[in-house]
Formats: structure tokens, C-alpha cells, sequence
């Protein structure tokens, strides 16, 4: 029996979110179900994408991950399919096709019923037959692909690199688009004694912090975090409000030798 995830725009306050899992401990009171997160921004598609792109790996291959975000989206098919060896089950909206470059290895459509609570109704008992047997076929029909959304592209170049803040967390840090792996990719190719900046807002930064205390308290800080993406903070502080920037704002880093 695989664990199942939860991930949701439904909230806390509301019963939503202890239907659908009760749904499932009706079914199998010994399924392990584990709260990604419940406080997905309304039908906000791609930050349910950045939340569950930057965890998903952290489970063991076979988990279930069970999405409902804007479940009301017209005309949206319910789908199950396995990627990176996990298993996803949610709606056909885009979402699953911004969580890798790779392609699903398989696809099933599922039916969703008309109703007011798929997630309850439909997805919850997709999520558990895959928990029990991991079985695709079981849930429907195959189809080829998905409904494809794109993220927000990277620009990078011998001496840039241009992405953007693609979420903010509870604690006002501003994480961007940007990797690790880019970021030490240009150095390589520029070779040693290669400088940089780091321009976002009106701040510049010619140096990455390895932890937020590196910073006195109030003070900003640029590091690569623990997923591999660049991210912008204070220390005991919300940067997102002190430099007022929000989603989609640009961050450059420019190389020089």
C-alpha cells in the first residue's frame, strides 16, 4: 500500500479537506495520507505547480499524489498518470504537464461524475485503487498527453541569466525559476575568476549567502535553496513586502570575467 498525498486550494476552515480524506479511511482506515498543502491560492493552477514540483521527490517511488485545484475549471477531465515513478491523479488543466520536462510514461482519463465534489467522489477513489495496486489501466481509458501549460522560461546565456519569482511563501521569501545548476553551468563556461551580480528590484547582490543567518536580522539575503532554486530573503523579515516585489517579478544575474 502506497502513501498517498493531498494537495488542495480548499483551505482549512471549511470541511472539504477531511471529506475527501475521510472518504478514503472509509475505504482503508490504515492508508496513509499526508498533507502537502491545503492553502493553495484558488484556482491558481501554476503555484499548485511550484508547490508540488519542489516536493514530489522527496517521497518514496509508487506515492500517490492526489491534486484538487480549481476544481470547477470547465470542461476539465479527471486524469491519472505516472511520472518520475510516482503516480498523479487530479483534473487535466495543465498542471501536471508543469511539474517536469520529461514526459509521462502513462496516461489514463478518468470520469470524473458531474457533481459538485469530484475530489470526494472521484479522485479520492482513483488515488486509493493505485495505493492498493498501482495500476493505471484499472482507471480508464489511455490517452497520448496532456493539456499542456508552459511555466515561466528561463533566458540564459553566456552572461545572463533572466528569470522570475514564481512564488512566495508564508514567510514572504521570494523563490525564482532560477537553478543552481544553470547558475554553476555559466560560471564553468566563463572559467575561473568569473564575477557576477544578482539584480532584482532595486538590489544588487555580487554574492550568494549558504544560510539566512549569514545576515544580520532585517538584512537580505540570496542563496540557492534546499530544492536547487534561486531564493530572496530576510532575515526575521518578509522580503516580498519590504522590497515589493510579487510573482513575476524579473531577477537578472550578470557575468562578468
Amino acid at each position: 500500500m502506497a502513501v498517498i498525498t493531498f494537495t488542495s486550494d480548499f483551505g482549512t476552515d471549511d470541511h472539504y479537506v477531511a471529506t475527501v480524506k475521510g472518504k478514503i479511511l472509509s475505504k482503508n482506515p490504515n492508508q496513509q495520507i499526508v498533507d502537502i498543502t491545503h492553502a493553495i491560492k484558488p484556482y491558481d493552477i501554476s503555484h499548485a505547480a511550484v508547490v508540488l514540483k519542489s516536493v514530489y521527490k522527496e517521497f518514496p517511488e509508487g506515492t500517490v499524489h492526489l491534486v484538487s485545484v480549481d476544481s470547477v475549471r470547465e470542461k476539465s477531465n479527471g486524469v491519472a498518470l505516472l511520472l518520475d515513478g510516482h503516480f498523479f491523479v487530479g483534473f487535466n488543466c495543465g498542471l501536471f504537464s508543469m511539474l517536469s520536462e520529461k514526459e509521462p510514461s502513462e496516461i489514463v482519463e478518468i470520469d470524473v461524475e458531474q457533481n459538485t465534489f469530484p475530489a470526494k467522489n472521484t479522485l479520492a477513489e482513483a488515488a486509493l485503487a493505485l495505493s492498493n495496486a498501482g495500476d493505471l489501466k484499472k482507471l480508464g481509458n489511455p490517452v497520448d498527453q496532456l493539456v499542456k501549460l508552459f511555466a515561466r522560461q528561463l533566458k540564459v546565456t553566456k552572461r545572463e541569466i533572466v528569470g522570475n519569482v514564481v512564488n512566495i511563501d508564508r514567510f514572504g521569501n521570494l523563490i525564482t525559476n532560477i537553478t543552481k545548476a544553470d547558475f554553476d553551468k555559466i560560471l564553468e563556461i566563463n572559467g575561473k575568476g568569473t564575477r557576477y551580480v544578482i539584480r532584482f528590484g532595486r538590489e544588487s547582490f555580487d554574492q550568494t549567502n549558504t544560510f539566512f543567518s549569514d545576515v544580520e536580522s532585517g538584512d537580505c539575503y540570496v542563496l540557492f535553496n534546499s530544492t536547487g532554486v534561486l531564493q530572496i530573503g530576510l532575515n526575521k523579515g518578509n522580503a516580498s513586502q519590504l522590497l515589493g516585489l510579487g510573482i513575476d517579478a524579473p531577477v537578472h544575474i550578470e557575468f562578468t570575467n
